[in-house]
């Protein structure tokens, strides 16, 4: 049985083109469960004096995530977070600095990127700056009276600003799916 050029031609197309669609085949997905805590440190400070919503800020993995005996989040890749709320301290109020960071994916070594969420268990990125004239807890306490007279105070006083220095470590899930709530420890009541 003799086979045409066409015919040759076309099994060669055929070929190419299976070829082709094994070769860009999407990777099989990680199996990396979506609770497993990942430790990562910033990579620059961010500080809320100056600091706006929408910034971006880096940090990266600092050991490698793996599944078994595959590696997969190398140590030190790289992810990026954005700068939820930022509000700097005030001069003449007291009024402490805010600065609340969320982390949104890992730039993987292919490209892709991987969705991450916060582990509010270490809420290092969402903090407010201390008043230097009163105790944190102050303004939590009810005290008829008293809020006026901290109030007339605390507006000669400058608050502070908050810092979150290059290495600060924090940790995040590998997922942006909403289930990872599930992963959260939240206190009972």
């Amino acid at each position: 049985m003799a086979l045409s050029k066409a015919g040759v031609a076309g099994i060669l197309g055929v070929c190419a083109g299976f070829g082709m669609l094994v070769s860009t085949a999407p990777t099989p997905a990680m199996t990396l469960d979506r609770c497993t805590v990942v430790a990562v440190q910033m990579m620059e400070s961010v500080d809320s004096s100056d600091a706006r919503p929408g910034d971006f800020f880096r940090f990266e993995t600092i050991n490698a995530v793996t599944s078994g005996a595959s590696i997969v989040v190398p140590a030190r890749t790289m992810g990026y977070g954005v700068v939820a709320v930022a509000a700097p301290a005030g001069h003449h109020d007291a009024r402490p600095g805010v600065l609340v960071l969320e982390p949104r994916y890992l730039m993987l070594p292919d490209g892709r990127r991987l969705g991450v969420v916060l582990d509010h268990n270490s809420d290092v990125l969402d903090r407010s700056g201390a008043n230097a004239s009163i105790p944190g807890y102050l303004g939590a306490i009810p005290v008829p009276g008293v809020g006026a007279a901290i109030g007339l105070f605390n507006y000669f006083r400058s608050g502070k600003n908050i810092v979150v220095p290059r290495g600060t470590v924090f940790e995040v899930f590998p997922s942006d799916d909403p289930s990872v709530e599930s992963c959260q420890d939240h206190p009972v009541y």
